[in-house]
C-alpha cells in the first residue's frame, strides 16, 4: 500500500479572534500512531512521559521523557507510540510570524531557520532542562485555557522561552557561530526570509520576491548570502531537495510525484538539482537508503 503524506493546513486552527495569537497547543496521551504529515506552521513538541519513535525528515530517533522536536513549515514527520508505555506529548503549533514579531528575536530566528539543516531538529534534554521545559509547558497550557488579561502576551513569551531552551540544548559551538553573525538584521529582512520559508513549494522567483518586497536583485542576493551563506536559488533548492529526500525515505510515492510535490517545475530540473546536492539520482538515493535501513 502506497503511503502518502497528509497535509494539515492552518485552517485547522480554532477560529481566531481579532488580535489573537495564531497559536494552538494540546497535551495528549497517544494511544495511536500519528501518520506521516506536514503543515504550514511551526511545531514544537515535548515528551512528558512514555516512549516511542519519531521519523522527522527521514531521520528516525527514539522518544523518551525529555525528548524535544522542532519543525519548520512543511517538514515531514510521523510518530509511533509504545502501546505498553504510551507517549504523553505536549505540542505547540504556531505561525512562523511569532518568532519574527520582535527585532530582538532576530538572532534566535536565524538559529531556528537552520532546524533540520545545520541545527538538529530534535534533542534529548538533560535532567535540569527537562524539569524547566515541564514547567514552561504547564505554564503555556494554563494560560492557553484561561481567560486572563494578556494571556497571548504570556504565551508568546513562554513559547520563546521554550525555543531558547531547545536551541541552547544543542552544541555551544553551533550557537556561537550563529550568534556572531547578523545580530542586527532589520525586520523587513526577516519578512523576506519568512516568506520564502512558507512559500518555497510554490512558484518562487527572485524577480517575484523583488517586486513583492520592493527590493533590488542585488539586495536580495546580499541578504541570502549574508544570512544563509548561499544564493537565493540555491537556498530554494536546498529546501526543496530536503523535502524530496524526506519523501523518498518515508513514502512510496513515485519519484515524478515527489518532484511535483517538492515544488520543482520539471522532472529534469528535479533530477539535476537533486544530484547536485546529494551526489546521486533520486532513484539511487531511495535504493541505497532502503538497503541501509534493512
Amino acid at each position: 500500500m502506497t503511503a502518502y503524506v497528509e497535509y494539515t493546513d492552518s485552517v485547522n486552527y480554532p477560529s481566531l479572534e481579532k488580535g489573537q495569537l495564531p497559536f494552538y497547543c494540546l497535551s495528549n496521551l497517544l494511544k495511536d500512531d500519528i501518520p506521516l504529515h506536514h503543515h504550514d506552521f511551526l511545531e514544537l513538541s515535548f515528551v512528558m512521559n512514555g516512549s516511542g519513535t519519531e521519523t522527522l525528515n527521514g531521520i528516525t530517533h527514539q522518544l523518551k521523557p525529555g525528548s524535544i522536536s522542532f519543525l519548520l513549515p512543511h517538514h515531514i514527520h510521523e510518530i509511533h507510540t509504545n502501546l505498553q508505555d504510551p507517549l504523553h506529548l505536549f505540542c505547540c503549533m504556531f505561525d512562523i510570524s511569532l518568532i519574527f514579531e520582535s527585532t530582538t528575536d532576530a538572532g534566535l530566528g536565524r538559529i531556528l531557520l537552520q532546524a533540520g539543516n545545520q541545527l538538529p531538529s530534535f534533542n534529548d534534554l538533560n535532567e535540569n532542562e527537562t524539569r524547566e521545559m515541564n514547567l514552561i509547558c504547564n505554564a503555556i497550557a494554563n494560560e492557553y485555557h484561561s481567560s486572563k488579561i494578556g494571556k497571548y502576551s504570556v504565551i508568546r513569551s513562554k513559547v520563546i522561552e521554550a525555543l531558547v531552551l531547545y536551541a541552547r540544548s544543542h552544541s555551544t559551538t553551533i550557537l556561537t557561530h550563529f550568534n556572531n553573525q547578523n545580530a542586527n538584521m532589520k525586520k523587513s529582512d526577516w519578512d523576506i526570509i519568512q516568506f520564502v520559508h512558507t512559500n518555497y513549494l510554490n512558484e518562487l522567483t527572485q524577480d517575484g520576491l523583488c517586486k513583492k518586497f520592493d527590493a533590488s536583485p542585488a539586495y536580495i542576493s546580499r541578504l541570502f548570502q549574508k544570512v544563509l551563506n548561499t544564493h537565493f536559488l540555491d537556498y530554494i533548492h536546498i529546501l526543496r531537495v530536503r523535502r524530496a529526500s524526506s519523501l523518498l525515505l518515508t513514502t512510496e510515492m513515485s519519484i515524478l510525484d515527489i518532484s511535483v510535490d517538492s515544488g520543482f517545475e520539471s522532472f529534469r530540473t528535479f533530477s539535476r538539482v537533486f544530484k547536485e546536492h546529494t551526489g546521486m539520482s533520486p532513484r539511487t538515493f531511495r535504493k541505497l537508503s532502503g538497503e541501509s535501513s534493512s
